[in-house]
């Protein structure tokens, strides 16, 4: 697998990680979630740890919820976790999702925040619609640091920058995969108005105070405003249907 980011940097950023999921926090799209997706069912995230995705899904939606990931923390943490929360658990798989079997099809697959990190994006993509049942619901994003944020991230948060594939965050290249494989779009967007973060922010007060007044303006900018944007919007998302 194609990926620009050693393994052993996510297995040290878990390590020591403290990851809650606070069932009456807002989840990041969920209203897309309310809008597209039907209760019952199965559901597989690719890139699934630390999981508050699919503690999410299993309890609001009812789903039977599996997943992979390459750290091993998703065999030795998630499973009690999940249960803690009383989500159904199917199965968690720790390998390489590219040389991965999947002992059947699932009527959601989904990641948030993988394919961005591989340079053979659109195999990734390929390998996530074929993994769908018939009638089944695929959910795809990332985030997004083209445009003016790529500004932002290449001043402020260069290090994190070079963890991601730029040519991967283009709604047009997932558009072709997914027409190419007959799915019926539902929605493929940016997603809110603007945002920033910053993984590995630059040294220095002068970028700290940076990162803080963008992040600030960013956050009141969308308060106010409601206009998903290639330059600004911190996410872009896509949600397709395979036909039956």
């Amino acid at each position: 697998m194609s990926a620009v980011v050693d393994q052993e940097y996510w297995d040290s950023l878990y390590e020591n990680q403290q990851v809650t999921y606070d069932p009456n926090a807002d989840i990041l799209f969920s209203e897309l979630f309310d809008r597209f997706l039907k209760p019952g069912g199965t559901c597989f995230e690719v890139g699934c740890y630390p999981g508050n995705f699919l503690i999410h899904l299993g309890r609001h939606f009812g789903y039977e919820v599996s997943g992979i990931d390459a750290t091993p923390f998703v065999l030795t943490r998630m499973p009690s976790r999940f249960h803690e929360h009383g989500v159904k658990v199917g199965r968690f798989y720790q390998g390489d999702f590219l040389q991965f079997q999947p002992p059947g099809l699932f009527d959601v697959v989904c990641s948030f925040g993988f394919i961005e990190h591989f340079t053979n994006f659109e195999e990734v993509i390929d390998k996530h619609i074929r993994m769908v049942a018939p009638g089944g619901t695929l959910i795809v994003s990332c985030p997004n640091f083209r445009y003016l944020q790529y500004i932002f991230h290449r001043l402020l948060d260069p290090v994190n920058l070079r963890r991601h594939v730029l040519e991967a965050m283009d709604l047009d290249r997932w558009r072709a995969v997914l027409e190419r494989r007959g799915m019926q779009i539902l929605h493929h967007d940016y997603y809110r108005t603007a945002g920033f973060w910053a993984d590995t922010p630059g040294r220095g007060r002068l970028a700290w105070h940076a990162i803080y007044y963008v992040k600030r303006i960013s956050q009141v900018v969308d308060l106010r405003v409601n206009y998903p944007n290639r330059f600004m919007s911190p996410y872009m998302i896509s949600i397709s249907r395979k036909p039956k």
